[in-house]
């Protein structure tokens, strides 16, 4: 999985300034958070078309993948995933149809493996065309991996493939209708945002990193009242959730709800207080495993900003 792309740092807030009143010296308000301005992005040439085969690479590419699947050793790994890996996005036609068949768990864990290696932001608009795959496997993936790089080109397709898994009820697969939310989240669109409160609660340790990365594609005060609704549940585990989608989505005006968590004497809810802080003030990467007393000092130090 790529790193989080995480907007600089903002310089420390405005000192308050002193002004002279009434023969005394008086201060300006500490004035409000800003945002933090918006990093410059590259620009991504999104792809209308998976690279050709040749015939014989094809024939090359086809004996490579089966080497892959039916490889027994770390070796015979090794030297099928990196010829596919060569071989580049080409390989991606030709390695679907192993996602959405493949019954042995290793070879299909391996098969995503080199699909990972070989896709990236440029394909989001080829990856969106496997929404509707017939084969669930396929559906999820594609999803999931588009989820990762943030597109709203692709924001049609995901709110249709989210509507369709919301369809199923209780009937839907619970992995789908997340890689839907999370891809409808990184398009843009807030549709998908309930899915995800849902799995902040109990899977952010597995999942925060890619759910951060998507929801900073919807960062704003709407998505910040929707992460800001778990705050209210009273629940130790939810406050928690609510915190940490707040670090991916919420904005300037969402502090005053954060600010109250930094004197909890829960470690875990001080924690993704202050790493919500860091996440809207900022746009810091969140600090894992804080020991009491260093988050006790930064809780500190966040209050007198």
């Amino acid at each position: 999985m790529k790193p989080l792309q995480i907007r600089p740092a903002l310089a420390l807030l405005a000192a308050l300034a002193a002004a002279p009143a009434l023969g005394a010296a008086a201060q300006d308000p500490q004035p409000a958070p800003q945002a933090p301005p918006p990093a410059e992005k590259p620009e991504i040439r999104r792809l209308e078309a998976w690279p050709a085969l040749d015939g014989k690479t094809r024939d090359t590419v086809r004996v490579d993948i089966e080497r892959l699947r039916k490889a027994r050793t770390d070796e015979m790994t090794d030297q099928a995933r990196d010829a596919l890996v060569q071989a580049g996005s080409a390989v991606v036609p030709e390695l679907l149809p192993v996602v959405g068949k493949e019954k042995d768990a290793q070879a299909l864990q391996r098969a995503v493996g080199v699909l990972e290696s070989v896709t990236g932001p440029e394909h989001t608009r080829l990856l969106a065309a496997e929404f509707e795959d017939r084969s669930l496997p396929v559906r999820t993936w594609a999803m999931r991996r588009c989820g990762q790089f943030p597109d709203e080109g692709v924001r049609k397709a995901a709110e249709e493939a989210l509507a369709r898994a919301r369809k199923a009820g209780d009937k839907a697969d619970r992995e789908e209708l997340y890689a839907a939310a999370l891809c409808t989240t990184a398009s843009g669109s807030r549709a998908g945002l309930d899915v995800l409160a849902d799995w902040a609660v109990e899977g952010w340790g597995k999942r925060g990193v890619e759910m951060r990365t998507a929801l900073e594609a919807v960062r704003g005060p709407e998505a910040a009242a929707e992460a800001a609704k778990l705050l209210k549940e009273g629940d130790r585990k939810k406050t928690v959730a609510g915190l940490n989608l707040l670090a991916g989505c919420g904005d300037p005006g969402a502090v005053q709800r954060v600010r109250p968590y930094l004197d909890n004497t829960d470690n875990s809810i001080r924690v993704a207080a202050i790493n919500a802080m860091r996440g809207i003030v900022d746009g810091e990467a969140p600090i894992a495993n804080l020991a009491v007393f260093e988050a006790i000092e930064l809780a500190k130090q966040w209050k007198a900003r």
